[in-house]
C-alpha cells in the first residue's frame, strides 16, 4: 500500500512539474525571501510542512497530499503555495518557529497575515484543504516570529525561552542529563587533580647527591 502511495505521489509530482507547479522546497536561505512571512506574505499564502529528521517522504500520505494540494485549482485561485522544510538545511527556521527536529509528526503551518497551526488529520485531503480555504478563520492567528539576527539563532532571544526549553527537556530526559552532568563533573575533577599533582611535582626541587 505504501509503495502505491509513493508511486502516486511521484506521478503527481511529475504532472505538477510539467505544468510548472510543484511543492516548493524551502530552507534557511530562501524562507524569508520567498514567503515574506514577516512583512505579511505578499508572495501568497503559504502552507508549509516542517518535516521530521527523515523528511516527509517517510509519511507517504502527507507527501502525496502535499503534491495534490499544490496543483489544486481552488488553492491556486486563492494564492496558496505549498512548501516543505527539512531540518538538515533549515535549523535556523525550525528554532525560529520553535519546532523540534526530533518530532515524530510533521508540523503544518499556514502563513496568511499571521500564523496558524494545523492540528487535524493531515492524511485527509478534504479536511486540510477546507481548513486552508476557510477553516483556519475559526482560530486566532499568532504573530509570525521575527528572524533571528546575526549568529544568535543557535541560542535564544531571551532567558525565559531558554529556561522553558531546558525544563521541558529536563522533565523528559532528566536521568540522562543527570548522568551526563555527573560524568562530566567527575572527569573535570580528575583532570584538575592530575594537573595539580603535575604542577606540584614540577615545582619540587630535586635533592642533589652529597659527595663522599
Amino acid at each position: 500500500m505504501h509503495l502505491i502511495r509513493r508511486f502516486l505521489a511521484s506521478l503527481l509530482l511529475l504532472c505538477s512539474a510539467a505544468r510548472g507547479l510543484e511543492v516548493v522546497r524551502l530552507n534557511d536561505s530562501n524562507f524569508e525571501h520567498d514567503t515574506q512571512a514577516t512583512t505579511g506574505a505578499t508572495t501568497g499564502n503559504w502552507l508549509v510542512a516542517f518535516c521530521p529528521t527523515f523528511d516527509c517522504s517517510t509519511f507517504p500520505n502527507l507527501s502525496s497530499l502535499l503534491v495534490e494540494l499544490s496543483v489544486d485549482d481552488d488553492l491556486l485561485e486563492s494564492g496558496v503555495v505549498v512548501a516543505t522544510m527539512h531540518p538538515e538545511d533549515s535549523l535556523k527556521t525550525y528554532l525560529r518557529f520553535k519546532i523540534e527536529t526530533t518530532s515524530k509528526r510533521p508540523v503544518l503551518l499556514y502563513l496568511n497575515k499571521g500564523l496558524y497551526t494545523f492540528s487535524g488529520n493531515f492524511a485527509e485531503e478534504d479536511e486540510l484543504k477546507d481548513w486552508v480555504l476557510t477553516g483556519y478563520r475559526k482560530w486566532n492567528s499568532k504573530p509570525v516570529p521575527k528572524p533571528f539576527k546575526g549568529g544568535i539563532y543557535f541560542g535564544y532571544k531571551d532567558m525565559t525561552d531558554f529556561l522553558n526549553d531546558f525544563n521541558r527537556i529536563n522533565n523528559k530526559h532528566g536521568m540522562l542529563i543527570n548522568c551526563v552532568c555527573l560524568g562530566s563533573g567527575l572527569f573535570l575533577m580528575i583532570m584538575l587533580a592530575m594537573f595539580i599533582i603535575k604542577i606540584s611535582e614540577d615545582s619540587t626541587p630535586s635533592e642533589s647527591k652529597k659527595d663522599d
